[in-house]
């Protein structure tokens, strides 16, 4: 593997150790561990109280493979499971939301939302916007643009990775952990359900190859109650602004794709548009805050 991070490329877990004790924390890989570790712990306490014992467990079993991987400073698979547990635990993690939901006796607040979504945009967005432009080849690229949200996620940061790009690398994995984890958290504390679940299909969707893959998707690991603000706008804006960052060409691809996720999760009724204006908000600002921690004048130098 090749490095282009010169003189930042200085590891977080791997500097000498005058070095790594620069940051509050031990630096942002560091950080972004303990930050998940917080919220499993927190979350992981919910689960127990709601009587779900065994997702209770796991997350103990994650805080402990969180801890275990943040001290590597060598070699070996420690260092590698800690740059990118937080990314692949990801998934799980927002497959338990509808149980915290249930755990903390959550009500849903999707008629607050539309009343939103009539204020913004005059109307529902999620399910007009299919029936002004009901055609085919619209929706596929559309439909396309919200599956390319899937390989957003994990792409980006394992090209610093296979760069050893480290610095970029634990900012980046820090800016995703912090949003997904105040995401997560909205969600258990206002849920919202989302027109996918409320709602038919919008009028004139087309059915074509892209919109059946995404409805099977979401069919198959969807959670209810984790709509607003969409986790994937927020996401997809976390990665764009950190990608301007270190990655350039890159983020110019991601605004790209985060337009169509944007439109395309609107366009297919997965979303209101409430959602991804609050998400595209949300990702963008925790990038930011990790920005800005980051620089070298802030004190922190995560």
């Amino acid at each position: 593997m090749t490095s282009t991070d010169t003189s930042a490329n200085v590891t977080d877990a791997g500097a000498p150790p005058h070095e790594w004790r620069r940051g509050v924390l031990g630096g942002a890989r560091t950080v972004a561990l303990g930050w998940l570790s917080g919220y499993l712990a927190i979350s992981g306490i919910v689960l127990l109280v709601g009587d779900r014992p065994g997702l209770a467990a796991l997350h103990a079993a994650l805080i402990v493979a969180a801890v275990w991987s943040a001290g590597a400073r060598g070699g070996g698979v420690r260092r590698p499971a800690g740059d990118l547990l937080p990314l692949f635990v990801a998934p799980l993690l927002y497959g338990e939301i509808p149980a915290l939901i249930a755990a903390l006796g959550s009500g849903y607040h999707d008629t607050l939302i539309q009343g939103w979504e009539a204020v913004l945009f005059g109307g529902q967005p999620s399910s007009a916007l299919a029936a002004a432009m009901p055609w085919l080849a619209v929706s596929e690229v559309l439909h396309a643009g919200y599956l390319a949200y899937y390989p957003s996620i994990f792409v980006p940061p394992l090209l610093l990775y296979w760069k050893a790009e480290r610095r970029a690398l634990s900012r980046t994995v820090l800016a995703l952990t912090v949003t997904f984890t105040v995401c997560w958290t909205l969600f258990a504390l206002f849920p919202v359900e989302g027109p996918r679940y409320l709602w038919a299909a919008p009028p004139g969707v087309p059915n074509g190859p892209a919109r059946r893959i995404a409805v099977a998707l979401l069919a198959a690991g969807s959670s209810r109650g984790a709509a607003f603000p969409s986790s994937h706008m927020a996401v997809m804006a976390a990665q764009t602004v950190m990608a301007f960052r270190w990655q350039p060409r890159a983020g110019w691809v991601l605004t790209a794709v985060s337009l169509l996720v944007g439109l395309g999760a609107v366009y297919g009724g997965f979303h209101y548009a409430v959602d991804m204006v609050a998400g595209a908000l949300l990702g963008a600002a925790c990038a930011a805050v990790v920005l800005v921690f980051s620089r070298p004048d802030s004190g922190f130098h995560p």
